[in-house]
């Protein structure tokens, strides 16, 4: 069931990066606790899916903004959007990220996580390695944040040597090659709709 989308994924819902945080390492085990603590804790199995994947989006929306993500992942072809679509493509991605990471996740053990010893890039950015255990399957997943005036944020993953921003940008840009932005958000509606979730979503 773990596959590299699980990855992503579990590392998608993990970026919480508090303003005022002088310790982004402590920020971002605790945000990956609170997440798996929704699909896991106590109670949960009485939680219907789209409980649970609103109790995730909250605790994700209340403590980091994810459009920094997503727009590096948009790269250039975020300018070939309306603003109206922008909006629904920056919704439509935190619902796929958020059904996924609950989908996937829901019903197994809890993963273990442990995390290595945060590398400085530079005065501004660092990287956050970790290793989570799934099912008896290691992964590995490294974190990559900027200082920025709202505090230390999540700007790219690398979760198995693979880059979500290059991965998704790659994807993006060869959709924007003949695709429009109508046609991606009926893309990810489409993608929504289905309650089985491919080992690998293409845009």
């Amino acid at each position: 069931m773990y596959k590299s989308i699980i990855c992503y994924f579990f590392a998608f819902s993990a970026f919480v990066m508090a303003a005022d945080s002088k310790d982004p390492a402590a920020e971002l085990q605790s945000a990956i606790n609170a997440s798996l603590e929704v699909v896991y804790g106590a109670g949960s199995e009485a939680k219907s899916d789209p409980d649970k994947q609103q109790a995730v989006r909250g605790v994700l929306e209340s403590h980091y903004d994810l459009t920094i993500l997503i727009r590096r992942a948009m790269g250039r072809n975020w300018e070939l959007l309306k603003e109206s679509e922008q909006e629904e493509v920056i919704d439509l991605i935190k619902q796929l990220v958020v059904k996924a990471y609950v989908k996937n996740l829901n019903g197994s053990v809890r993963p273990k996580v442990s995390y290595g010893k945060t590398i400085q890039i530079s005065e501004n950015r660092i990287e956050i390695p970790s290793t989570i255990v799934a099912d008896g399957t290691t992964y590995y997943v490294t974190y990559r944040l900027g200082l920025l005036p709202s505090g230390w944020e999540i700007y790219d993953i690398v979760a198995e040597n693979i880059s979500v921003v290059s991965n998704y940008r790659q994807q993006l840009d060869d959709h924007f090659q003949r695709g429009t932005g109508a046609e991606l958000i009926k893309k990810l509606k489409n993608i929504l709709k289905n309650e089985e979730f491919d080992n690998e979503i293409k845009i």
